[in-house]
């Protein structure tokens, strides 16, 4: 599938491929992509501060011959839904304005994902996840909530799951795995250096490695088994906004569900009868063969 054309400028304003003044304009794109539509190439020029040349070398280094190529291929972008976070929020905005854009943004980037989703590799790792002897989700900061969200969903996975979000904790776990293990690294930029050995130590355990984000040529995801790419299209480098870890708690949702089918009937009771469990504790009710003691009598 192609890539979303704000994730390919965004991608490319990460790895460092444009000049300064390249950057200028793709910055000034993502912030105002109506405006810069809009405008000929002597005005965007004019309006970002930078040569005629150089518009046209940033569109060239982000695959387009020409200004007109860029425009159409940021209104095929817009047509899919542009993110509220380029489309820029300005100073002032009420609430409500506020609210629509991050709810919209919300919408576009979960559709975006939709489109993009690689069922293959999902398909994979379910694969992975229902043979392995137990599943360890790694995670730093934002990142951390998704592996915490993935352990508390272990009934489904019919598994023993861990979930650990400091760097030491997972280098320890990473020593202790083997060839019966699965890890699940969540990483949104696929940039966490402090990953690295970890993954690493890992794999030389024989553990398979799942990594899962926003790029499949992220640094991290070099170093998987196998990579599921969770598209999103903000940018975390300002600001870390939910969207990116709304996308990657979908993506457990959908392993954990999928997982707990290929396990089959054996699993759905064990779910059956955790979930009444559950409903019994929290309504006080004693379990099914067990009689209430009289403290009275006892």
């Amino acid at each position: 599938m192609a890539t979303h054309f704000v994730i390919r400028i965004q991608a490319a304003l990460e790895a460092g491929e444009l000049s300064r003044g390249e950057r200028l304009v793709a910055q000034f794109v993502l912030a105002a992509p109506e405006e810069a539509m809009r405008l000929s190439l002597a005005r965007l020029a004019e309006a970002v501060g930078v040569s005629e040349p150089t518009v046209l070398r940033c569109c060239r280094k982000l695959g387009c011959d020409s200004l007109q190529e860029f425009r159409i291929k940021m209104a095929g972008a817009e047509a899919i839904g542009l993110p509220a976070t380029h489309a820029e929020i300005q100073p002032g905005s009420s609430v409500g304005e506020i609210a629509a854009r991050v709810l919209d943004f919300s919408v576009s980037n979960l559709d975006n994902l939709r489109r993009q989703i690689d069922v293959g590799a999902l398909e994979r790792v379910v694969k992975l996840m229902a043979g392995a002897r137990s599943l360890h989700f790694w995670g730093n900061g934002a990142s951390g909530i998704v592996a915490r969200d993935a352990q508390q969903k272990f009934p489904l996975f019919g598994i023993p799951c861990v979930a650990e979000t400091d760097s030491h904790q997972i280098l320890i776990n990473a020593a202790s795995l083997s060839s019966a293990d699965v890890v699940v690294v969540f990483s949104n930029t696929g940039r966490n250096a402090t990953m690295k050995p970890s993954i690493d130590a890992a794999r030389a355990n024989g553990a398979a490695v799942v990594v899962v984000a926003s790029s499949a040529e992220a640094p991290l995801a070099r170093s998987a088994d196998v990579v599921l790419c969770v598209p999103t299209l903000d940018n975390t480098d300002i600001y870390t906004p939910t969207i990116s870890r709304i996308a990657a708690l979908c993506i457990v949702d959908i392993l954990s569900i999928a997982t707990a089918q290929m396990r089959g009937a054996a699993g759905a009771l064990k779910i059956k009868s955790m979930k009444e469990a559950i409903i019994r504790n929290f309504r006080g009710e004693t379990s099914p063969g067990t009689e209430e003691t009289n403290p009275e009598n006892s």
